[in-house]
């Protein structure tokens, strides 16, 4: 919040109030598992980037060791995105362990993740020195399906995960429904949900009358 530089306290208090509701929402961290979907609705330009961002922040705090960010359809949107979660989360700046943050994964990140779950399990390891892993992915299906592979790596029995899916209403909804298809697209996140055991789905989008209808 500090190094969003908000113009006064009214705004801050605001804000991350809007964001807590948010998280409350959210399947808890210490559950075995369960899964949600949230609609988070904003006008164009009205902060969702921002909102996101302090809910990712708000999630490491309060215990989850994984955080996956789709972001956008095309390279400048989602450069977009990863721009603003390094800059307003100081992931590239900051001296202290927070976060492990991949673009893109794939398998070869695997030990890499296994490291930091393996942390997150061990009760000896102080919760400041536990690093939270921010995946941002780009919401198109090879991508998915590298992560999906990843995923399917990993023991994520008991491991907390919290999706947020940035613009929800493009290319992730099925738009095959109508002839009984499923779109690739929409295919690898219902597979990427699956391999979730405890997860919640956060849609965040400024026209949610294309998830709501």
């Amino acid at each position: 919040l500090k190094e969003l530089k908000l113009p006064d306290q009214e705004s801050r208090d605001r804000i991350l109030a809007e964001a807590l509701a948010i998280l409350q929402r959210c399947v808890a961290p210490d559950v075995e598992s369960g899964s949600k979907t949230g609609l988070a609705v904003g006008y164009v330009q009205s902060g969702k980037t921002m909102s996101f961002t302090i809910v990712t922040a708000l999630a490491r705090d309060n215990g989850y060791p994984i955080v996956i960010v789709i972001g956008g359809i095309s390279i400048p949107l989602f450069t977009q995105s990863e721009e603003r979660l390094e800059k307003d989360l100081r992931l590239k700046v900051r001296p202290d362990r927070k976060w492990k943050y991949l673009s893109n994964p794939g398998i070869a990140q695997k030990q890499s993740i296994e490291s930091s779950l393996t942390e997150w399990k061990d009760p000896k390891v102080p919760f400041s020195e536990k690093q939270t892993v921010l995946i941002t992915v780009m919401k198109n299906h090879t991508h998915l399906n590298n992560l999906n592979k990843l995923l399917e790596k990993l023991n994520l029995n008991q491991v907390p995960v919290l999706v947020i899916d940035d613009e929800a209403d493009q290319a992730g909804l099925n738009a095959g429904v109508n002839k009984g298809q499923q779109t690739t697209t929409y295919r690898r996140l219902i597979k990427m949900r699956s391999l979730l055991k405890n997860h919640s789905f956060l849609q965040y989008t400024a026209t949610p009358q294309a998830p709501l209808l």
